[in-house]
């Protein structure tokens, strides 16, 4: 045995034996260079304390964005090994929380399906928090045609809360999802798949006076909040990420749902005028944090109930 392994063994020995805690697990993609799917959502989780397993789904050197774009989708048998080494851990059976965002490809999103559809059956996966990234109102759709119908078909039924923009909310309930009325319909005919909650952003507001507004609508089975802020005229990635990151936290805190979404907006918001205000090409997710837990009393974007 060299002097190093003898070393390494020597120090397992002597290791600690308690699992470490996990709050959440978030499966989404990686960025060398700016804020997107992991690289938006788990220095915000970390900042407000958040203790995060962090599963890569891409490797990009940044998004899509620009006239260069490096790195690979990893492969679907390398994300199942990343899956099934927290299974061995015990990572997923004890972490209160899985979120996933942008998986890259249709055999990624699977190998994801069947490592939840497993957990399920065992009784040990997460509550669930989808963020089905598919595309926008501006963009279209950014992914392979076939991971929409992994989210529909295996993914929506197994989610306990689900967070599209507009656009996303209208390819899973395949009906109208721009305008608020329809989204809101939307939403509550996606609570008929197994979600108990949808958390609707970048709505558009119907009302005359809100023609520059957006709304987020948090449907429930049992009842609705509308959440309205004015729309900025800036177009970075990372927004649903982050919104998604704030929700759980404050979810894990304990907030009531309407209460997290108004922290969550709050945050998001700020990492938008932060951004402008600065001029960055990229979010700027360090704002997040300040701005969700400042909103005390009343708050920024109330929740208002429909």
């Amino acid at each position: 045995m060299s002097e190093l392994e003898s070393h390494l063994v020597h120090e397992r020995r002597n290791r600690p034996q308690g699992p470490s805690p996990v709050d959440l697990v978030s499966v989404q993609s990686q960025l060398a260079y700016g804020y997107a799917g992991n690289s938006a959502a788990v220095p915000v989780l970390r900042m407000l304390g958040v203790r995060v397993a962090e599963v890569p789904t891409t490797l990009f050197s940044n998004t899509p964005f620009y006239d260069t774009l490096r790195g690979h989708v990893l492969p679907a048998d390398w994300l199942a090994d990343l899956l099934a080494g927290l299974d061995e851990r015990g990572v997923t059976a004890r972490a209160p929380l899985l979120a996933s965002g942008y998986f890259g490809s249709v055999a990624n999103g699977e190998a994801f399906a069947d490592w939840l559809e497993r957990n399920h059956a065992a009784g040990t996966a997460p509550r669930y928090l989808l963020d089905p990234v598919i595309g926008d109102t501006h963009t279209g759709a950014y992914v392979e045609p076939g991971l929409e119908a992994v989210f529909v078909q295996r993914l929506l039924p197994l989610a306990w809360m689900v967070t599209p923009n507009a656009f996303e909310l209208e390819r899973l309930a395949g009906r109208p999802a721009l305008l608020e009325s329809d989204a809101l319909e939307a939403a509550r005919s996606l609570l008929e798949r197994g979600p108990e909650w949808v958390l609707a952003h970048s709505v558009a507001s119907e009302a005359e006076d809100e023609a520059d507004d957006l709304v987020t609508l948090l449907v429930g089975r049992e009842q609705a909040w509308r959440l309205r802020s004015p729309r900025l005229h800036v177009d970075v990635a990372g927004t649903g990420d982050v919104l998604t990151a704030l929700m759980a936290t404050f979810l894990l805190r304990g907030e009531a749902p309407q209460r997290a979404a108004e922290r969550a907006l709050a945050g998001v918001h700020a990492t938008l005028e932060s951004t402008l205000a600065n001029g960055w090409e990229e979010l700027d997710v360090q704002a997040a944090p300040a701005a969700a837990l400042a909103d005390e009393g009343v708050a920024r974007f109330p929740a208002v109930a429909l």
